[in-house]
């Protein structure tokens, strides 16, 4: 199982994380590849990493393109049979590349995620799970990691932290969408690999550590917001859009809600993220008859994998008053979504 691996990491004022991050990285010895993308960092990490990390292949960006774009400036210069996708605050077992190596000759076709951990020990991520109207959480946060997990699960989704492949199939789907300036892009990834039949595989033995904290900001609301609704106009058969219409108005009413409780800004960021989208009408419709020239399974399908309750439990501090609302919210998209289309709940 001598196989060439690259690993993609992109840095932006990362320099704390990378000293974690790469040795672990290197400890791996299917590493053959370490590529650094720096989005002009203004905190030395360049110069640091020419110094301390000489093995390392970094390529300079004049500006912050986003985290897509950066990732597939060092698709270009990829070399390995395997390419691997990785946030620069993870730590690595050493068998993880061996690990995602066997489970992609196991699976032919697929994108990898390894079990992503909370430094506790806990799950981050079993890959993602996704509502019916787009919003994203993370498959299996907060339960406890064992030996004895089932060894493959099949979210979905991906999770972006770390993101594994054979390089065709990061080719086919032509890596990310660089209009993700930050987040959803893994969403947008899996759902695009999803119309061509491509799934999702989690391998639970191989184990990253995520240094990661739950935040939210008016920007980052910003982002999620445009994205999650770009993902359902760029996905999503028309169709599928007006029976899910119902639902949808009520997540716009939640996320509206949530804007106005936090203040100003965040309500602007809200306002923010429909204006993109109506002044860039255009540009998604073109990007949306590409992806469903592509289209080889039917929304069902995708539908079938969705849920109907909101990741409430990551967004409130509250645990009994999520699970209070979820309770009720989950209820009333029930009563939403029309006869004949198959959520899981």
């Amino acid at each position: 199982m001598n196989r060439l691996c690259t690993v993609i990491l992109v840095s932006y004022n990362s320099q704390a994380d990378l000293a974690q991050c790469l040795p672990s990285i290197m400890a791996n010895p299917m590493a053959t590849q370490i590529i650094v993308v720096d989005n002009h960092s203004q905190d030395d990490t360049v110069q640091w990493l020419r110094t301390h990390f000489p093995q390392v292949e970094i390529y300079e960006n004049e500006s912050n393109l986003g985290y897509g774009a950066a990732c597939n400036r060092g698709m270009e210069h990829a070399t390995g049979e395997y390419w691997c996708i990785a946030n620069p605050d993870t730590v690595w077992e050493p068998d993880v590349l061996p690990r995602l190596v066997e489970t992609a000759e196991q699976f032919t076709d697929v994108l990898i995620n390894p079990a992503i951990l909370q430094p506790n020990g806990l799950i981050n991520a079993y890959g993602n799970t996704m509502h019916v109207t787009g919003i994203t959480t993370c498959a299996g946060i907060g339960d406890v990691w064992s030996a004895s997990d089932q060894r493959y699960r099949f979210p979905l989704l991906t999770s972006g932290a770390v993101i594994f492949a054979h390089r065709s199939i990061w080719q086919r789907l032509d890596g990310f969408d660089p209009e993700y300036f930050l987040y959803l892009e893994d969403t947008n990834l899996s759902l695009r690999a999803a119309l061509q039949n491509i799934p999702v595989v989690c391998d639970t033995r191989a184990r990253v550590i995520h240094h990661y904290d739950l935040k939210m900001c008016p920007e980052k609301f910003y982002w999620l917001e445009r994205n999650r609704l770009l993902t359902l106009l760029l996905i999503l058969e028309q169709e599928t859009l007006r029976r899910l219409r119902l639902s949808l108005l009520i997540t716009e009413a939640a996320t509206c809600f949530f804007a106005l409780m936090h203040g100003p800004r965040f309500w602007v960021a809200r306002l923010r993220s429909y204006a993109w989208l109506l002044s860039h009408k255009r540009d998604w419709q073109a990007k949306r008859r590409v992806i469903q020239a592509t289209r080889q399974v039917s929304d069902t399908v995708l539908l079938e994998q969705m849920t109907l309750e909101l990741p409430l439990g990551q967004l409130m501090g509250n645990l009994r008053l999520a699970q209070f609302w979820n309770h009720w919210l989950t209820k009333i998209y029930q009563r939403a979504v029309p006869e004949g289309v198959h959520v899981c709940e």
